[in-house]
């Protein structure tokens, strides 16, 4: 250390952001912190000098497009036109030509940011743009490439790409609907940006919880165990060895793979030099101490956490490491993106390595490479090599040879002539990064209305269950095979439901022919009724009276009563009906029209019904809300007695049971009587319920008997009911107590005379065929026999109603009311009830794509009475334009259409003396030859070929591929935009990748992610079979010959091993994340078959270990964010630390109970008899933050009532250990200067003792005896 540092290089060159990092961290490892600061100041201010006097600043001239832009979209526009037009010959798909046109724009939008860098280093590296991107003062290459270069491809809405990229740049301006286009993502951004800080945020206190009692306490644990660091492959990127190596310290001495010389000795720790010498001398792993396998309990010691990052050196003794692990981990959260702007099934450039040609020549393959014929995504022809192949370039001076491995694509044929710079081949994607598939769909709609043409697809149909929707099961047709599906062009038209053609097919036409009629037919037939002009649609409405009823003597007369307005129907004989219906309304068969209005069956009071002899009645309706009907007439007997509901307390009654009282005496305390009679009560528990009042003559009698044998009885005039009591009227008889004694009471009867037919208002009926209508009066009566009628006010005993009734055969129909002006008196009213059959015949239409002009002619006049089934108006169809009748297709499907084959459709191409090659009926592409130097413009199906010309009818071709849905067969007409076919096609799975915080946040918390993969249980060979619903099964047979259970996977679930490979346990058999409680299970299987306990979960927790710091390091470089892993260690080790207690044994520890490993192997080794069973447990870090030993950490964090009841009845200690409860107690940390202040005081804590190396046994010391020997052995004494 004592000699001079060596002086540093001088360096002529620029110096970029990357190049000032690296001076700085050379001073400052060199020389210190103040003379680094010292040379940064003046660093800034020569920046600043400068700056201001080369007056750096940004003008619009400053914004220079490349030159070589105009030509880079001309080519990209030449690509992207030969591509449709090998679509429009159907010689790609449209998945394949979308993805060509994504593919195409990117690669130019790449093309032109690399020239355009290249452009301002070379015309003008002083550009301040230029200066400001590459230095990294401000803005970087993508938005300079925005600026000046062009914005690209944007994603809609649902994150679907967009096919028209925005070729300008901000430099010469957005269009509208660049600018609209743009919105989308902009504001995407900015919502996730508002949404990040909150996650984020949230994430750092979570990790802050977890692992803020980790602090470094000790020198050296000791431990001999550590972890293996090699170089980690993340996605595309990679961590070098070199860089993780990096203030690491070595668990083992490093020694050199050849001369077998020590570079590094254990325990020395690695600075960057070592690293680099390290990896120099070719080592691959080396093994490092770790704080995942530091054995300091709830803490850290020196050795395992290596180098403070802050200053290069040891970290020291009482530094709070967790915290720092957690802002490290958390701060850079707001920088991850928080779902991806997932790209909608585009591959993006980055996804396949390729293989360029770096000058011309002839591509020729290696003669012994299998290969076999491949379509690229593109729908250009490749070969896919079988096995590692070579590529051979031969130019005009020098050969260069490519090795590409199995599975690699070659987009060139053996033989061609390449150009520099032409991609040559694709290497296959390999390892971790094997991107998972999805299977999508794309509908493919016809750009052209005609006749669809597809005789030679190949055609499967299956029975879809999922498919139909009332439980019948659809046929979906799928292609078997790749094929065209062609629509020949013309004129279709949808005929209008119920129309018949009027052509027939071959039949030449002009334009506004008639195409089609339909005729609006009268079912029933009658008079017609015309409605005068239009509704508002420009439709009409014919109403045809099929049949009718007028009370041709009886007048309406409008009423009003208490502002309400109804009507009433006299009749000539007086009878007043009230009207239950209004004008314009519908009433449907046995509806109560009117009622007639008439006082002779109502009462004074309530009472009893009897019928007598001859009167009979039906039930109509349910209940008796309906009434009874009279079917016989008869005489209707009531008895009348008055009944008060009264419900109150007993002691309100004012009269006894069986005493007679005079009208208008008080009954009830406040309830008067109408009526003399005998009184009744009713009551229950002291309630009294009614008083009923009878009315009749009381006959007091000597034999109660007697009168008990006439009770409820009738007795007619003259009758003698008692020795010397003899009736005069009809009475009923009823035996009764009176307070005078026993009592035989003769209660009046009254009779009401009820007809058998009642009258009818007289009607004139009118019907053609069909329902015919009338009104029928019908008696109701009100109650059935021996009802008793609970009232003290009158009723109503029998109603006069009139029925509507219409015939048998159509008692569904509804009848209109009407008002009709009487013939001879105009201020009269008649009421008619009509029944209608209306039609509505609808408004002229306009020619539109889908139908000709239609024009309807109405058949009929107002007034004119028609037979049933008789036309009412007539609707024709005209064509459009003229040509000849094609194909009609009449059964079958949902709309019935025809099409005609217009002059434009065709056209005649002369020969010029050539001899046509082709025949009638065959189908030609655009550019395909018809005779020597004739080609076909357009694509179409040859109709005639004469002498010196061949007529062509248009078609367009569309490539179906293999397993596409069909929506129309051979044969079918369809309409331009309809769809024709499903593409199914794979596409990298984008949607579920998550990606950025969510992702970091689900490994933290140790979540199942969804669709995990399947991992093998046991290293192995897998042997796969294939079931018939895509699915796999798959069996790993071990080294020793034992077959494992067979896997299944899910539908939908892709492999990503192949048949007979050999796998290691626990790796991913199946795309998807892995499930890391999966995960650890399984190794803990594995390892517990030849291991003991202890060690078993000891490795499998190492296992899980690795994976989480290697998939958080992932997502963090994946965003270009630099992360040690040291900060990642500390946190996973919190969430390993426990083991969960599976059975007690004797240790008196209850199942379910989490301990860290040592305390449970320590408690296993000291109590005898049966041991604890235990197995490793992986928590999430809220969950670990809750598990903690401290309660009030816990309590502060979540949950806190449960956290602190559950302490309070378990009687937990808090050893205030961490930096969090001493805060809440208000003591001072146990870090920094803290962590000596409390070492001082009588905490039991480790201390390093050097020993002298002659002493046998250990000397238990205080500390001030600490001997400085110059060769120590370090000593771990407990020191109480």
């Amino acid at each position: 250390m004592n000699q001079p540092a060596p002086r540093p290089l001088f360096r002529n060159k620029v110096i970029g952001k990357g190049q000032l990092k690296e001076l700085i961290g050379w001073a400052f490892s060199r020389y210190g912190t103040a003379r680094t600061a010292q040379m940064a100041d003046f660093i800034k201010s020569m920046g600043f000098r400068y700056a201001t006097q080369a007056g750096v600043s940004i003008s619009i001239d400053d914004l220079r497009v490349p030159p070589s832009k105009p030509e880079l979209l001309q080519l990209a526009e030449e690509v992207i036109q030969t591509t449709k037009e090998r679509y429009d010959r159907g010689e790609i798909t449209k998945v394949e030509q979308f993805q060509k046109v994504i593919d195409t724009w990117n690669a130019t939008s790449e093309t032109l940011k690399d020239d355009l860098m290249r452009n301002f280093e070379q015309t003008d590296p002083l550009n301040p743009v230029y200066m400001m991107a590459t230095s990294g003062a401000r803005g970087n290459v993508s938005q300079v490439r925005q600026l000046v270069g062009m914005r690209g491809l944007m994603a809609d809405p649902n994150g679907e790409i967009i096919e028209q990229p925005i070729k300008a740049n901000f430099r010469e301006g957005l269009t509208v609907t660049d600018y609209i286009i743009s919105s989308y993502g902009a504001r995407k951004g900015l919502v996730d940006t508002a949404l990040r800080t909150a996650d984020s945020g949230y994430l750092t206190r979570r990790l802050v919880d977890v692992a803020q009692d980790m602090i470094i306490r000790e020198v050296d644990c000791g431990t001999q165990k550590g972890i293996i660091l090699r170089t980690l492959q993340v996605g595309e990127r990679q961590i070098p060895l070199r860089e993780r190596l990096i203030g690491r310290v070595a668990a083992r001495d490093i020694l050199h793979p050849e001369t077998q010389a020590v570079l590094v000795v254990r325990n020395q720790s690695i600075s960057s030099d070592l690293a680099k010498a390290i990896v120099k001398a070719g080592v691959t792993e080396v093994m490092v101490r770790s704080p995942l396998t530091c054995e300091a309990s709830h803490s850290i010691c020196q050795n395992c956490y290596g180098w403070n990052l802050a200053h290069g050196q040891l970290v020291d003794m009482g530094e709070a490491v967790g915290i720092i692990a957690a802002q490290s981990i958390g701060e850079p959260g707001t920088q991850l993106t928080m779902r991806t702007f997932h790209t909608g099934g585009v591959f993006t450039g980055d996804v396949a390595e390729l293989t360029r040609a770096p000058f011309a020549g002839v591509m020729e393959l290696g003669n012994e490479a299998p290969t076999r014929t491949h379509r690229t995504r593109h729908g250009e022809d490749a070969l896919v090599a079988e096995g590692d192949t070579i590529l051979k370039l031969v130019g005009e001076t020098e050969t260069k040879e490519f090795t590409l491995t199995k599975g690699s694509i070659v987009l060139v044929q053996p033989g061609t002539q390449v150009r520099p710079g032409q991609v040559l081949a694709e290497k296959p994607i390999t390892g971790h990064t094997r991107r998972t598939t999805e299977k999508a769909t794309r509908d493919v709609s016809t750009d052209i209305p005609g006749e669809v043409y597809c005789a030679d697809l190949q055609v499967e149909e299956k029975l879809d269950r999922s498919a139909g929707s009332d439980g019948q099961s659809a046929t979906i047709r799928s292609t078997q095979r790749a094929g065209l599906i062609w629509v020949l062009a013309g004129e279709v038209y949808n005929l209008p439901p119920g129309a018949e053609p009027v052509v027939q097919t071959g039949q030449e036409i002009q334009a506004e022919t008639v195409l089609s009629q339909t005729d609006l037919i009268s079912e029933h037939g009658g008079l017609v009724r015309l409605s005068q002009g239009e509704n508002h649609r420009g439709s009409r409405e014919i109403k045809i009276i099929t049949s009718s009823v007028l009370l041709d003597q009886a007048k309406v007369i409008k009423e009003t009563l208490h502002g309400s307005e109804h009507y009433m129907l006299e009749t000539r004989a007086g009878q007043r009906f009230a009207l239950k219906v209004s004008p314009g309304s519908k009433v449907t068969h046995a509806t109560v029209v009117a009622e007639l209005q008439d006082s002779q069956y109502r009462t004074q009071t309530g009472g009893i019904v009897r019928y007598s002899a001859g009167l009979e009645t039906i039930r109509k309706g349910r209940g008796s809300k309906q009434g009874y009907e009279v079917t016989q007439g008869g005489t209707l007997l009531w008895i009348p007695e008055e009944t008060h509901e009264v419900n109150k307390d007993i002691s309100l009654l004012l009269v006894a049971a069986g005493e007679s009282v005079e009208a208008g005496t008080e009954i009830v305390k406040d309830i008067f009587c109408q009526n003399a009679g005998v009184v009744e009560v009713v009551e229950k528990n002291d309630i009294l319920r009614e008083v009923v009042l009878k009315p009749g003559q009381v006959f007091l009698v000597d034999d109660p008997n007697l009168a008990m044998e006439r009770h409820e009885s009738l007795a007619h005039p003259g009758e003698t009911v008692l020795p010397g009591l003899q009736v005069e009227a009809l009475s009923f008889l009823e035996y009764v107590d009176t307070p005078a004694g026993a009592a035989l009471l003769l209660r009046p009867v009254v009779e009401y005379t009820i007809a058998t037919e009642p009258a009818v208002p007289s009607q004139e009926a009118m019907h053609e065929s069909g329902a015919g209508i009338r009104l029928r009066t019908v008696q109701r009566l009100s109650y059935k026999d021996t009802e008793r009628v609970k009232s003290k006010d009158g009723v109503e005993l029998l109603r006069t109603q009139l029925v509507l009734e219409i015939g048998e055969d159509a008692p569904q129909l509804a009848a209109d009311i009407e008002f009709m002006p009487d013939g001879q008196d105009d201020a009269i009213s008649r009421l008619q009830l009509v029944i209608l059959e209306s039609l509505v015949v609808r408004a002229d239409e306009e020619a539109d794509q889908i139908q000709g002009r239609t024009q309807t002619q109405i058949l009929v006049q107002d007034g004119q009475t028609i037979a049933p089934a008789s036309p009412v108006a007539r609707t024709v169809m005209l064509s459009r334009t003229g040509g000849f009748v094609g194909r009609i297709i009449q059964e079958g499907g949902t709309t019935r259409k025809l099409v005609v084959v217009t002059s434009e459709d065709q056209f005649q191409l002369p020969l010029g003396g050539a001899k046509a090659q082709v025949r009638a009926g065959q189908m030609l592409r655009a550019g395909d030859e018809l005779a020597p130097g004739v080609t076909a413009p357009e694509s179409g199906q040859v109709v005639q070929v004469k002498k010196d010309q061949v007529t062509l009818r248009l078609a367009r071709p569309y490539l179906a591929s293999a397993g596409a849905t069909l929506h129309v067969g051979h044969g079918d007409l369809v309409q331009r935009n309809e769809r024709l076919v499903t593409l199914v096609f794979e596409r990298v799975k984008n949607s579920d990748i998550i990606q950025g915080l969510p992702r970091i946040e689900e490994l933290l918390e140790a979540r199942k992610p969804k669709d995990s993969c399947n991992l093998a249980p046991r290293s192995g060979q897998v042997q796969v079979t294939r079931s018939p619903d895509d699915t796999y099964q798959i069996k790993i047979i071990a080294s020793d010959g034992q077959e494992v259970n067979d896997l299944k996977t899910d539908p939908g679930q892709n492999l990503v091993v192949t048949d007979g490979e050999i796998v290691q346990a626990g790796e991913p058999l199946t795309d998807g994340p892995i499930n890391p409680h999966e995960l650890l299970e399984l190794f803990f299987k594995v390892y517990r078959e030849n291991e003991s306990p202890y060690e078993a979960c000891r490795h499998s927790l190492e296992k899980v270990q690795t994976h989480l710091v290697n998939e958080v390091q992932g997502v963090y470089r994946n965003q270009g964010i630099e992360i040690s892993d040291k900060h990642i260690e500390v946190v996973v080790r919190q969430m390993t630390a426990k083991v969960l207690v599976e059975d007690g044994g004797d240790t008196m520890r209850l199942p379910g109970e989490m301990m860290t490993l040592r305390e449970i192997e320590s408690l296993n080794n000291t109590v005898p008899g049966a041991p604890a069973q235990y197995g490793p447990k992986l928590m999430g870090i809220t969950k670990a933050a809750l598990n903690t030993d401290s309660f009030i950490s816990a309590a502060s964090f979540q949950e806190t009532t449960k956290v602190l009841t559950e302490a309070a009845i378990e009687g937990r200690v808090d050893y205030l250990r961490g930096l969090k409860e001493n805060v809440i107690i208000g003591r001072l940390i146990p870090a920094g200067t803290g962590f000596f202040a409390e070492s001082s005081s009588g905490y039991r804590h480790r201390t390093v003792i050097e020993v002298p190396e002659s002493e046998e046994e250990i000397l238990v010391l205080s500390e001030d005896m600490v001997d400085d020997s110059t060769d120590p052995r370090q000593v771990l004494v407990e020191e109480e």
